[in-house]
């Protein structure tokens, strides 16, 4: 049985514990390691015929598994997470800074 505080209530996980981050730093995060932010050339990659405005190669951390991030007519996405992922965030503020 988990312990209680004195409200009679069982003490609450914390948000992060319980739900999966897809690559958004953590507060633990003492020394934070810059992401890696590749924009691509999605016309070269994809195809000249492709509907891809851009294409972007996220890594949060440099040895992380790369998320690549489109943005199309449908809007920004992770391939691998969707739209709430957080390297599509990193990705739209890479090529704010590029255009």
């Amino acid at each position: 049985m988990a312990p209680r505080h004195a409200s009679g209530k069982a003490p609450r996980t914390p948000a992060a514990a319980r739900a999966p981050s897809h690559g958004a730093p953590s507060q633990l995060d003492l020394f934070p390691v810059k992401p890696v932010v590749d924009v691509l050339d999605a016309k070269a990659i994809v195809g000249p015929r492709t509907g891809v405005e851009h294409l972007v190669r996220v890594r949060p951390r440099p040895d992380d598994a790369p998320h690549l991030v489109y943005h199309d007519r449908h809007g920004w996405y992770c391939e691998a997470h969707g739209p709430a992922c957080h390297a599509v965030i990193l990705a739209r503020d890479e090529v704010k800074h590029v255009d």
